[in-house]
């Protein structure tokens, strides 16, 4: 059988960002449907699953000296350590659209339905956002307005997902990677982006910073009914506490504990914070 560990600790808001926060807090506030649930979680997922293929990509770009040693000895190559490096660059892309879908499906889900003109589009709400009226907050238009980066990302989402995989080239001298797709154009020219690693991170700086900013804000929204969060696992014993959504900064310090009422039994393995705890301190009261 596994090994249970003797102590896991799973409440570390100080390293949590705005969207890992309001999907923890928002169950209070907005009860949304089981796929606009999905959209929640698939804002940092898909930012998530980008970054590691980012990283996967940059693990995959010393092959390009392969293909280029092929090239110089043998007068061509088969490139496919590019043709590797070119799909995960292109899924990388992929991932920061799908993060951006799934925030204006969230989006919609909470302000849909006091919101007139809010299609279930996302390349919708970035071109037409100055058309809804009703409860859409004015800031997030300018948020929207101001998201010059979209047209690239939807541009390459449209095509990449029905066109073969496009081509990366190492520019040995300047140790840069370039990439290039023929089916794919921006102001009716082929696409070509030179130095395909700053844009894709610069585009990656865009996408988080945009994030942050809408789920800072709904975030703000959220009631300040506690929430049970689990701290931690003493012993295979799980830990809890009641957080406030309101409360900021968050800290290990936050909210009420919860399990007290068990830990601090005779024979029961005890918190191994509790001395230090300011949410022991400030026990959440008994069950009546």
């Amino acid at each position: 059988m596994p090994k249970v560990a003797p102590l896991l600790l799973m409440f570390a808001p100080e390293y949590w960002g705005e969207v890992t926060r309001f999907g923890k807090y928002y169950g209070e506030t907005y009860k949304l449907e089981k796929r606009d649930h999905r959209a929640v979680v698939g804002v940092g997922a898909h930012f998530e699953k980008s970054l590691r293929l980012q990283s996967l990509a940059v693990k995959l770009k010393p092959g390009l000296a392969i293909d280029h040693q092929q090239l110089e000895e043998n007068g061509h190559s088969p490139a496919e350590n590019a043709f590797e490096l070119a799909t995960v660059i292109e899924a990388a892309f992929l991932e920061l659209y799908s993060s951006i879908d799934c925030t204006v499906k969230v989006l919609r889900a909470i302000y849909g339905p006091g919101t007139r003109g809010f299609k279930d589009s996302t390349r919708g709400l970035f071109q037409d956002t100055d058309k809804l009226t009703g409860s859409f907050p004015e800031h997030f238009k300018q948020h929207i307005r101001e998201a010059t980066w979209f047209k690239r990302l939807v541009n390459l989402r449209d095509e990449l997902t029905h066109l073969s995989t496009g081509h990366v080239s190492w520019d040995a001298e300047a140790d840069r990677v370039n990439y290039m797709h023929h089916g794919l154009t921006e102001a009716d020219k082929p696409l070509i982006i030179d130095d395909v690693f700053a844009a894709l991170t610069d585009l990656t700086e865009s996408v988080n910073r945009f994030l942050g900013t809408i789920f800072h804000h709904l975030n703000g929204t959220l009631s300040d009914k506690p929430v049970f969060q689990i701290c931690g696992m003493v012993d295979g014993r799980l830990l809890q506490r009641y957080i406030n959504p309101q409360e900021r900064p968050l800290s290990f310090n936050s909210g009420q504990c919860g399990s007290w009422i068990w830990f601090e039994q005779p024979d029961n393995p005890t918190c191994p914070f509790k001395d230090t705890c300011g949410a022991y301190l400030n026990k959440a009261p008994a069950p009546v």
